[in-house]
């Protein structure tokens, strides 16, 4: 289905897929919902207290969402280009296409557990909620790409081992450079002198 009926030249690859959206908000719902359970960080308590004046949006927070939303976007714009190729919207381009976001979202979860420390630092089975939602997101996305009547449903198309291992490189992308982007953050935070002396430190006689 495209518009150029409508006398556009733009596809509309997204319209026969509308049906995956209430799916792919409740794979994100349920995922970020988890990590509302994330264990207690004990360091918290040896952080200075929070400037009341600093905003709650950060220009921090503001970079860790622009990062990862742009590997995302570029990520699922360079698989829906790659399927495309032929100019022909097909179920495996749809099916590709919307598995690179769910992956992306998986992953952007997983990286979303701590904003300066890494997962391999907290623990990877930590948070048990976290990794039901995950595995529950997983197993229904592979239902709706290999079960015959939820593709009829979802006009999908099974994908082989290799488109899957392919998606799965390809959208660890976004943890991968939180993962880095929080390393460099914390050697920096490390080699920065403190900001103030002690009481101690300013009253020896």
């Amino acid at each position: 289905m495209d518009l150029q009926r409508k006398g556009l030249s733009v596809p509309l690859v997204l319209a026969s897929e509308s049906s995956f959206l209430p799916h792919l908000n409740l794979y994100g719902f349920r995922n970020f919902q988890s990590l509302g359970v994330e264990p207690v960080d004990h360091d918290v308590l040896k952080q200075p207290p929070r400037n009341v004046k600093e905003p709650m949006i950060t220009m921090h927070l503001i970079g860790n969402v622009i990062l990862s939303a742009s590997i995302i976007i570029a990520g699922t714009l360079y698989v829906f280009v790659k399927e495309m190729s032929d100019n022909l919207v097909t179920p495996r381009d749809t099916t590709m296409t919307f598995t690179c976001f769910v992956f992306f979202d998986m992953f952007n979860a997983l990286s979303c557990r701590s904003s300066l420390k890494s997962v391999f630092t907290i623990g990877l089975f930590t948070n048990r909620a976290f990794l039901v939602a995950v595995s529950l997101s997983i197993v229904g996305q592979l239902m709706v790409i290999y079960v015959p009547m939820l593709q009829a449903v979802f006009l999908t198309e099974a994908l082989t081992l290799h488109d899957l291992l392919f998606l799965a490189a390809l959208t660890s992308t976004v943890f991968v450079a939180s993962e880095v982007k929080k390393f460099i953050e914390r050697w920096m935070r490390r080699r920065r002198p403190p900001l103030y002396s002690t009481f101690d430190d300013q009253n020896i006689v």
